[in-house]
């Protein structure tokens, strides 16, 4: 049957130093000290985004519930404790709530422990912490569940008293005091109950007293593993409730395997076998106060009166300092004592027989823990010993545990070895107890004394402790029979009569009998009902049977007699209903046809027939398929009748809680063509997928694609061992064709295939003869089509009746980590579930589909990892190719679109059902860069040299920036650090170099990095040095003098040249000098003056080495464009090409080339070469620069 999901969540520990670095550092510092658990910051620091619980200070005063006295006080209990905490914690939460609320993030108010479960990041995390009414934010933490172990083949002979229940003296509670735990309810957390399983269907409180089921306070399900609503109990793969029940209240009419066979319960599906603490605590709380199908109307008089559950909190180091006892346990348990319930927990987890091994919540002072023994006596060898929390002895008793009969899903039975049937043993001693003595009822430490009292001391101190109590067996072995005759005596008779109806007995007839202490019972073939034991007194008693009247009356019940109360009931005309049930495109054969409100059904015979025989009326039929596997659904109608009626009815699909449907066909088989590596059968390798598939709440670019026959789209990580669906081993978010322990050998392959063209493009993975692990002989193939609109086919080849018919294969579909919905069509059903030929297709209904195209605003191109939040359904991620797909409810959506670097943008979009919508977004960001690539600081003696560059944004949208500058000694440094730049905008940054302790000839190095919020360069660096040259000449072309520049730098007048110095060579040369002003420069004496036609300036005597060659220039004269055109060589070497002054900056402005050139022989020449016109040059600059390499 489906199951519940569980989440895992990994505790991750890091030191605050580390963490300091992985979250961005107004978070981290944001978080007053302490409140965040480091362990919550580590996991926030890996995923972003987790589920943590909050817990805020104080507590609701619950004097009045315990102290509260009488069987009307005490049942009373649980509403003075559900009131007193939901009204305090509601004031408590308020500004937390407020805070969620405002943000919008998706938070579970847990009233139990003053808390909440919320959904977010680690910015959320440090916002909650600094509201003041906040104590901590802690990390939702793992619980586990041990697994049963089988003794024995299934289905075993059941005794007519088995083994434990003669030993703790249940059958003698029985048959001495009358009782069999009538009028009480036992709760179980679990990870589901078979609900219908023949040997625990009378006990459900839901079952009404015409047979039908009425699951509204009586089953919840925390994260729903069967229908929407959680309106149907279900399993879990490892089936933990029904096991627990079976040993608490099972039994028919000729055996009961129970302690408590007259006892009735209720149960909650909390998760798997793996579950976070928020999910127990969502469970306890429902507990506390049931609320109906959907959520509403809480009803804490309909309390369960003893619950158990088998979880626990593992992996702890030291449990002796509490450390392994979290206060979440505590809160829960000291909620459901104050309410008057007894919480009952086992041992026999850890696999030890170790001292100290006692796991919270049992090993807690307010829970009462079993510990197990078997068949032999002995204590069981993984029954968990004390001491518990604070030194309690744990555990406080001990009951059979192993090798003990109880119920096994698919309506067997079985031998099990397992720990938590230890408390199911002491739930139903309780059970008896407070039947048979109404005075102990919901007196939970009157109750524990009592059983503590009346247990048979074992002397075992091998953990400390006494004979009469120690840490291996409490206080020593259950004996209920010992406490129900030492409880306080209660006066009771019993109830016998018989109904008829014409003079004939009526079989099946429901007889009730009103609180307090109801009880329901139904009549034998011969019309007759007994109930063993009702307090004395007067009761209303009311009888029913579809087709007749119903009778009410009253009867009292005498302390020690039997009270007989016979009724006759009047038969109602009757019509015949008939018709056809078809489901899934057939016949659905052996289909149940209920009849709600009465205990009146059908089954359908080969050809999907049935017929009923009804009163005159409104009625309404319920509809529930039996064939396994299959993809028809329930179906429930009203019909009126008013004769003779034919009503046929079609099934609907099987549909999961997101609104994926299955149904079978017999489409063509569909190859792949392209083999994938598979370097190792065990590897999944992971391939790209030709478009975003949308599939449940996820859209995914890439897949795992795993040998045992199945597609991951979350993880590589996967196991071989098929499970019922949703799994929670993994894989999640995954596509199941023929999930099963398959082998890859050399005749194997796994294929892909793209087909069609877009929007409606097909992907196909085919695994082509896959063989078995275990029988290398059998082989098949099959294949998943991926559709682009999130819609998916399976298709089966080469099927034989053996393991390739898929009879312990899983076949099924299951959404993500987070999801719990599923659509199993089978699981080891033990039974063919696929054919040779034959398809399977799963389709999103429900939904429309959601596509769109995420592109970087400034230069079109696809932004990948942009991340698309559709209001609070879910959140998506878009593809390599900017693309994204969705599956969501009709209707108006928000889209938020955003990535780090971009801007946000926020639009909305229609969804129509069944329809592509589009939802395209361009992305504006910032694009900063800068008009240097380097910056080089000269000094010439300066104790510091400055210059500057510009930082200009050519993007889209504005942009913060910073400037940091790099350099060992702190000699770099620039202003402004920071600043903010409007698209167009630019900055002037200034740079300023340290020269202190600069040797001539010498250098320092740093670099300057820049960040803004630009997408595609967000940090870029710019290399920084200064050099206070050895040998630097400064020439001002055809100057007369001596003269110093606007920074204070000496220019020395020019030169003809000679052997030893430097100086123009060339007889034509020749000087000018403007008389209008220079542009472009500060230095208008230097650029007004120029020499022309010079064939070459010569420097001698320079020390080998790399030199910067500044020429400026400044046309001075009034050319056009045109007509002067020279180049300017360097050691031979082309320097400046084609220089035309006036073309590129105008006449009478200046404009400096710059050059490295290396010397290697004492001389460098500065050759101009007139292309037309005469050369001309204004200053000249050679500057040694140890700092530069040249090859």
């Amino acid at each position: 049957m489906p199951r519940t999901p569980r989440r895992w969540r990994a505790l991750i520990t890091g030191t605050a130093a580390a963490l300091s670095l992985l979250l961005p550092q107004t978070v981290a510092q944001a978080a007053p000290a302490g409140k965040v658990d480091k362990a919550l910051l580590a996991e926030l620091a890996k995923k972003g985004t987790t589920d943590f619980l909050v817990r805020l200070k104080g507590g609701a005063d619950l004097a009045a519930a315990r102290s509260a006295t009488g069987k009307a006080g005490k049942a009373g209990k649980a509403a003075h404790v559900y009131q007193a905490k939901s009204t305090f914690a509601a004031a408590a939460q308020a500004g937390l709530r407020t805070l969620l609320t405002e943000r919008k993030a998706a938070y579970t108010p847990l009233w139990i422990a003053n808390g909440a479960k919320v959904t977010g990041d680690a910015e959320l995390a440090a916002a909650i912490a600094k509201l003041p009414g906040v104590e901590s934010v802690e990390p939702d933490i793992l619980l586990t569940t041990p697994k049963p172990t089988l003794a024995k083949a299934a289905n075993p002979k059941v005794n007519a008293v088995e083994w434990n229940i003669g030993h703790i003296g249940a059958d003698r509670v029985w048959n001495e005091f009358g009782t069999r735990g009538e009028g009480v309810t036992l709760g179980v957390i679990t990870g589901g109950v078979q609900f219908d399983h023949p040997a625990l269907a009378p006990r459900y409180r839901g079952r009404q007293a015409d047979g039908t089921m009425d699951h509204s306070y009586n089953w919840y399900d925390v994260r729903t593993c069967a229908t929407p609503g959680g309106a149907t109990p279900c399993e879990s793969s490892e089936q933990p409730g029904t096991r627990l029940l079976g040993v608490m209240v099972g039994g028919t009419d000729t055996q009961a395997i129970g302690v408590a066979p007259g006892a009735t319960w209720m149960g909650v599906n909390a998760c798997d076998d793996v579950c976070p603490m928020s999910a127990l605590l969502a469970a306890g709380q429902w507990m506390l106060a049931p609320t109906d199908r959907w959520g509403r109307n809480p009803r804490p008089d309909l309390a369960p009166d003893v619950i158990t559950t088998s979880w626990r909190a593992v992996n702890w180091e030291n449990r002796r300092d509490n450390v392994g006892f979290p206060r979440w346990f505590g809160d829960l348990l000291d909620t459901w004592v104050a309410a008057g319930i007894f919480p009952v927990l086992d041992s026999g987890f850890n696999e030890s027989t170790s001292c100290g091994s006692a796991a919270a919540p049992g090993g807690y002072a307010n829970a009462y823990m079993a510990g197990t023994y078997g068949r032999d006596l002995r204590i069981w060898q993984y029954s968990d010993r004390g001491p518990g929390q604070n030194g309690e002895v744990k555990p406080n008793i001990a009951t059979p545990g192993a090798e003990v009969v109880s119920t096994e899903p698919g309506n067997n039975y079985g031998v099990l070895h397992w720990g938590p049937l230890s408390a199911s043993h002491v739930a139903g001693a309780v059970a008896l107890l407070w039947s048979a003595s109404p005075t102990l009822y919901r007196d939970v430490p009157a109750t524990r004394a009592l059983l503590d009292r009346t247990a048979a001391d074992v002397n075992d101190t091998s953990c400390g402790g006494t004979a009469a109590k120690n840490n291996v067996w409490g206080e020593g072995r259950l004996d209920v029979h010992a406490a129900v005759k030492a409880a306080p005596a209660t006066a009771a008779g019993a109830l016998t009569g018989t109904v008829t109806a014409g003079g004939s007995p009526l079989a099946r007839a429901t007889v009730t009998t009103a609180a307090p202490g109801s009880r329901t019972v139904t009549t034998a073939a011969d019309g007759t009902f007994r109930i063993p034991r009702l307090a004395a007194g007067t009761h209303q008693i009311t009888v029913r049977k579809l087709g007749y009247g119903t009778a009410t009356g009253t009867v009292t019940v005498t302390a020690g007699g039997t009270a007989v109360h016979d009724v006759t009931l009047a038969a109602v005309p009757t019509h015949t209903v008939s018709g056809r049930v078809t489901g899934d495109g057939t016949s659905a054969a052996g289909a149940n046809v209920q009849v709600a409100g009465t205990g009146e059904s059908t089954t359908t015979d080969a050809d999907g027939r049935y017929r009923l025989t009804l009163p005159a009326g409104d009625h309404e039929l319920k509809v529930t398929p039996t064939a396994y596997p299959t993809c028809a659904g329930t179906a429930t109608l009203r019909t009126t009748v008013t004769g003779d009626t034919t009503k046929d009815i079609t099934l609907p699909l099987r549909q999961d809680p997101f609104g994926y449907t299955c149904a079978t066909g017999t489409e063509p088989y569909v190859a792949g063509t392209d083999k994938v590596a598979h370097p190792e059968p065990w590897v999944s390798p992971r391939v790209s997928l030709p478009f975003s598939f949308p599939f449940y709440r996820g859209s995914y670019s890439k897949a795992w694609l795993s040998a045992k026959g199945y597609v991951n789209f979350s993880s590589e990580r996967g196991t071989p061992w098929n499970d019922n669906l949703p799994s929670f081993q993994m894989p999640h978010a995954a596509i199941m064709p023929f999930w099963d322990d398959l082998w890859l050998d050399d005749r194997s392959g796994i294929y892909t295939k793209t087909m069609g063209t877009v929007p409606n493009r097909t992907f196909v993975v085919e695994w082509r003869d896959m063989t078995f692990r275990n029988e290398p002989g059998k082989r098949l193939s099959f294949s998943a089509l991926l559709h682009e609109d999130g819609s998916i086919g399976f298709r089966y080849r080469g099927v034989s009746p053996d393991s390739t018919d898929g009879r312990n294969a899983t076949v099924g579909i299951q959404g993500g980590f987070h999801d719990v919905s599923a659509v199993e069509y089978t699981s080891n059903g033990n039974r063919p579930a696929v054919a040779d030929g034959w398809s399977l297709e799963f389709t999103p209904n429900g939904r429309g589909l959601l596509t769109g195209t995420v592109l970087n605003a400034n230069d079109r191109t696809p932004v990948g990892g942009a991340s698309v939040k559709i209001g609070d359904l879910t959140t998506l991620t878009t593809a390599g190719d900017g693309t994204f797909a969705g599956l969501l409810p009709p209707g108006e959506h928000q889209v938020t679109v955003s990535k780090e670097g971009f801007g946000t943008v926020t639009r909305q979009a229609t969804v129509r059902l069944g329809e592509r919508s589009s939802a395209d977004t361009d992305l504006i960001t910032g694009r900063v860069s800068a008009d240097t690539a380097a910056v080089e600081l000269v000094t010439r003696g300066e104790p510091a040299a400055t210059t500057t560059f510009t930082l200009t944004n050519l993007g889209r949208a504005a942009s913060p920036y910073s400037v940091a500058a790099e350099a060992t000694g702190g000699w770099l440094s620039v202003s402004p650090v920071s600043g903010e730049l409007a698209p167009g905008a630019s900055a002037t940054i200034t740079v300023t170099g340290d020269a202190a302790g600069l040797a001539p000839g010498t250098f320092r190095t740093g670099r300057l990095v820049v960040r803004s919020a630009s997408a595609g360069n967000p940090v870029f660096h710019i290399p920084a040095s200064i050099v206070a040259p050895k040998h630097e000449i400064a020439v001002d072309a055809g100057g007369t003098r001596d003269s110093l520049d606007a920074a204070g730098h000496k220019w020395t007048a020019d030169r003809a040249y000679t052997a030893g110095g430097h100086g123009y060579l060339g007889a034509q040369s020749r000087t000018h000098t403007a008389t209008g002003a220079i542009g472009g420069t500060a230095d208008q004496e230097l650029f007004k003056t120029a020499r022309e036609s010079q064939l070459e300036y010569r420097f001698d005597n320079l020390p080998s080495g790399v030199y910067l060659v500044e020429l400026g220039f400044a046309e001075t004269r009034d050319h056009r464009p045109g007509q002067r055109v020279f180049t300017v060589m360097a050691e031979g070497k082309l320097a400046v090409p084609g220089l035309d002054v006036a073309a590129e900056v105008g006449v009478r402005t200046a404009t400096t080339r710059r050059y490295a050139v290396k010397v290697t022989d004492g001389q460098l020449n500065l050759r101009f070469v007139a292309q037309r016109g005469a050369p001309l040059v204004n200053t000249l600059r050679v500057t040694e620069r140890p700092d530069k390499t040249l090859p």
